[in-house]
């Protein structure tokens, strides 16, 4: 496991899973239930595009080492290689300690996949439900020119101590009406990307973000990752 990037909003690891596991997961995606993600409730917005989402994967606590229930096969172990991700999270706390606060109990995780022309507009995770979360990318390919960047915004640029009425970011905007939400995004003026790399693990503790939309360059290279939350008992 190599190539660590420490930020107060983000933290990225490469080199997160063995070839082999990688190459399960990747595997993987040729063969798993993919459906249309709905762009009535979530981030998406009508321009996102249509991204696929497979279904939801979650844990019953913090033991990676939990045993395969054959009547909850949406409960962690699946059984399925989407298990070799949530098992080397729970199995490696060090990794999100001191950026995740220490408040979940479970994990989530859904595999999805981007193909030209879709991404996810900005938004904010429900701090009340996550306590933060995580991206991998599975795809075994990318260009830096296919698009697809992670793009994090500077959360401390949307707060201001001397104002005791200042309010957070809210989840996210309007469907229709986004004005008020890109003001405040632009108020804040900067932020960070990361590129999708294969085989990286990002963790988030709750900053704005986005994902910028895969160009058509990617063709049929599509940017598949595995995603999910640091689930708090709310």
């Amino acid at each position: 496991m190599s190539g660590t990037i420490d930020h107060p909003s983000f933290r990225v690891i490469d080199d997160f899973l063995e070839e082999d596991a990688w190459t399960e997961v990747w595997s993987h995606f040729q063969f798993m239930e993919l459906l249309p993600v709905t762009r009535s409730r979530g981030a998406w917005k009508l321009d996102d595009g249509v991204p696929l989402g497979g279904h939801e994967l979650c844990t019953d606590g913090r033991d990676p080492d939990a045993r395969h229930d054959p009547a909850r096969p949406q409960r962690y172990p699946g059984q399925t290689p989407l298990d070799r991700v949530v098992h080397a999270l729970l199995a490696r706390p060090e990794l999100h300690e001191g950026l995740i606060a220490d408040t979940w109990d479970r994990l989530s995780a859904r595999a999805y996949v981007y193909p030209h022309g879709t991404g996810l507009s900005w938004h904010v995770d429900d701090h009340q439900l996550y306590a933060g979360a995580f991206i991998y990318y599975a795809h075994p390919h990318w260009n830096a020119h296919w698009g697809g960047e992670l793009l994090i915004g500077e959360l401390e640029a949307d707060t201001d101590a001397s104002d005791d009425e200042a309010e957070p970011l809210p989840i996210m905007g309007y469907r229709f009406e986004t004005e008020d939400y890109s003001a405040r995004l632009l108020d804040m003026g900067c932020g960070s990307f990361v590129m999708p790399k294969p085989n990286r693990l990002v963790l988030l503790a709750g900053a704005p973000h986005m994902i910028a939309a895969v160009s058509p360059a990617a063709g049929h290279n599509v940017r598949a990752s595995v995603s999910g939350f640091f689930l708090t008992p709310e």
